[in-house]
């Protein structure tokens, strides 16, 4: 399979400016505080976690509005600071780098802590809920909602109705198009380990979403119905093309190839593999053909899409 231009079918979406209103209200000190809103008393602690377990948080707890505020302003300080490097004819810069560092500090850390001591089997507030906190900034809520679909698939009992099978596919398109539709080279960049797991993930909601259409049984006429109107949403074909439009954009496999024969592949990369967010999503996604043609049984495709990788190389 082979794609032609890029395109996946999603909801449309306008991406704002810079309308971020709640910076001069943002203290990083309260964050820290309410991040830490333990009383040294463990009974009132566990009373006070239990009674946020039980919430269906209709009303966000404040330590959540300030981290996710505290979020918002990490990713985009470092849109801002991406959009005057790009215009400036800049890859990367130690600026970058040490904003990358931060939200991967978010992503690995404190995602992590609060989601197990607030939302451990229950769903994060939805994008809705959280989207005035941070001036309805699009880009934002759709890597909110990556993380909060894939929280879903991972922890929340019963997993993820159809409809969130559903939004969670819209949402994965509007990533893809807002990173390989600009005009040059999307101004993100994002910790190698999030990059990895957005492939990974995407792979892995296809198979769930495969394996759960084929299950009939329990499913209604309504349900079936559904399904069968919708063939397009998590179809083969659309995630082949999302993984293939990503290597072609990099670069990756000429990358490879230069590295390899000891040159560099900097010279071959062209105006988006220079950049790491596309470099390394066209890394990963050669790895996620691998596991996508392997899942289809196309076993001399898996091995193919490695040609360029140097498996024995320590």
């Amino acid at each position: 399979f082979r794609p032609g231009p890029f395109s996946c079918r999603a909801a449309a979406m306008a991406y704002p400016g810079e309308d971020y209103d709640n910076e001069a209200a943002y203290d990083p000190y309260a964050y820290s505080n309410d991040y830490d809103m333990h009383t040294g008393d463990p009974k009132q602690d566990l009373a006070y976690e239990r009674q946020y377990e039980q919430q269906t948080y209709q009303v966000i707890p404040e330590v959540i509005k300030n981290f996710i505020q505290y979020f918002h302003k990490t990713v985009s300080d470092l849109i801002d600071q991406k959009v005057y490097e790009l215009q400036a004819s800049r890859v990367s810069s130690d600026v970058i780098d040490q904003k990358v560092y931060e939200i991967q500090d978010i992503y690995e850390n404190s995602w992590t802590k609060l989601t197990e001591r607030f939302f451990k089997n229950t769903p994060w507030p939805e994008a809705e809920a959280i989207a005035p906190q941070v001036g309805n900034d699009a880009v934002f809520l759709i890597l909110y909602k990556e993380l909060y679909y894939r929280h879903i698939y991972a922890k929340v009992s019963g997993g993820p109705t159809l409809e969130q099978r559903f939004e969670s596919y819209y949402n994965y398109c509007n990533l893809f198009n807002y990173i390989l539709n600009a005009d040059g080279p999307a101004p993100l960049e994002l910790p190698n380990q999030w990059l990895w797991d957005i492939i990974d993930e995407f792979i892995y909601q296809f198979q769930s979403f495969s394996q759960y259409r084929c299950k009939t049984a329990k499913k209604s006429e309504e349900e079936i119905d559904f399904l069968r109107s919708n063939p397009k949403i998590w179809n083969v074909h659309s995630v082949l093309n999302v993984l293939h439009s990503l290597v072609d954009k990099s670069n990756i496999n000429r990358q490879l190839e230069v590295y390899t024969s000891g040159g560099d592949p900097e010279s071959v990369a062209g105006e988006y593999g220079r950049h790491s967010l596309y470099k390394m999503l066209g890394y990963f996604s050669l790895v996620g053909l691998l596991r996508l043609h392997s899942l289809l049984g196309d076993y001399y495709q898996a091995i193919k899409v490695l040609e360029n990788i140097e498996l024995n190389k320590k």
